[in-house]
């Protein structure tokens, strides 16, 4: 017992000698309504992308209210490569959401609402505009682009992506079944409350 203390207490010694640490645990995705719900749904997202843009709308105005209060909604980055500046709004949204978790929302909202005023080339100075009143300036938002824990969470959700076998944007899953449309993520929505 007292050769495995030791070489405990040696081990610790050494790493703390290298300089190792404990790589952090990820930072959780975004969620709306109830994040301690046993009801969840996923949603696999690309801020650049119109159905996505339109699911959200659906989700602000409809879904939320609804289910809301009984149901978690976790926002998973999963921008596609064809989609020029989604990846690096996503990285924005990530560091709005170090800030406040509503921030980084507030930036999703934005992107859909404004998805066609952005390009690779404005989004940084759109992103400067729409931060200035959360006290968040140009200064602040460069080195976002090099920061590589927030680059890892966007590469993370998009791993998970795959293992859940997503195609497509957006892709909504309850229970790990895609709903192919609002009115049948109310019903499979429905039929998951019922049962707990």
């Amino acid at each position: 017992m007292k050769r495995k203390l030791l070489g405990l207490v040696a081990a610790g010694m050494l790493m703390a000698l290298v300089g190792w640490t404990r790589p952090p645990a990820p930072a959780p995705d975004p969620v709306a309504g109830n994040a301690n719900a046993a009801v969840r749904v996923i949603i696999y997202q690309d801020l650049e992308c119109p159905d996505c843009a339109r699911w959200h709308g659906i989700f602000e105005s409809q879904i939320i209210p609804k289910f809301g209060a009984r149901v978690g909604f976790e926002f998973r980055d999963f921008p596609l490569p064809q989609h020029l500046w989604s990846f690096n709004a996503a990285v924005l949204a990530r560091y709005f959401d170090t800030k406040q978790a509503r921030i980084g929302m507030a930036w999703r909202d934005y992107c859909f609402v404004h998805q066609t005023e952005f390009t690779p080339d404005n989004l940084l100075d759109k992103a400067v505009q729409w931060a200035r009143p959360y006290g968040i300036t140009r200064a602040d938002l460069e080195p976002v682009f090099a920061r590589a824990d927030l680059f890892a969470l966007i590469q993370a959700d998009q791993q998970r992506g795959r293992r859940d076998k997503v195609e497509h944007t957006p892709t909504v899953l309850v229970g790990g079944t895609e709903a192919q449309n609002p009115e049948q993520l109310e019903q499979m929505l429905t039929t998951a409350l019922a049962a707990r």
